[in-house]
């Protein structure tokens, strides 16, 4: 054999060498990516829905304690002595999911709740009590803000979750036909909130 193909042998042997270690170094990369991409959405996922299953706390309790106060009458009201406390270590549970959304939110995502997360707060406003003037139209325009809200955050989430069909339709509570209901005790059982 003589030089010029031991070269030739040794040339193809290292620049297959180099293609495969680029090859691998490609494959390895992609997966990270990939499993990144995978870990994200289900980290995102869960930060959504602990949020949503959060403020949603805070936002049946000041209902049911706003109806306490007299604002409406279509939830089992629930005394301030007693919803109060219920409402506070629902909040700090908010509080302690409203970090996992800034964490991993994307910014549209973010805005959405903290958008949510305002509305929900003027509730919270009405059911400590700290609303001068607070009537039932001020009560009933909360409601819907904060219904209008959450079906903004679920869309931004969606959309950032990249699930087809992001938009939902708008979640406004309580629906037309309930406001028919007689007034609600506490002794009644609670309805069920599709919401």
């Amino acid at each position: 054999m003589d030089v010029t193909q031991q070269l030739i042998t040794v040339g193809a042997v290292l620049a297959g060498a180099v293609l495969s270690f680029l090859g691998t170094g490609l494959n390895d990369r992609a997966r990270f990516r990939r499993d990144h991409a995978a870990k994200l959405f289900e980290q995102r996922s869960a930060a959504y829905a602990g949020y949503g299953r959060a403020i949603k706390a805070c936002y049946q309790l000041s209902n049911r304690i706003a109806a306490g106060r007299g604002l409406h009458a279509q939830t089992p009201p629930l005394s301030p002595e007693d919803g109060l406390p219920q409402l506070e270590a629902a909040a700090a549970q908010r509080e302690r999911d409203w970090e996992h959304v800034l964490l991993l939110g994307d910014p549209a995502s973010v805005e959405a709740a903290r958008t949510w997360h305002r509305s929900v707060w003027l509730m919270e406003w009405y059911a400590h009590g700290w609303i001068e003037e607070a009537d039932a139209a001020g009560w009933e325009e909360s409601v819907a803000t904060a219904s209008r809200a959450r079906t903004e955050f679920y869309a931004a989430a969606r959309r950032s979750l990249d699930i087809p069909d992001a938009r939902l339709t708008d979640g406004t509570w309580p629906v037309e036909w309930m406001m028919k209901r007689k007034p609600v005790t506490a002794t009644d059982e609670v309805s069920p909130k599709g919401h």
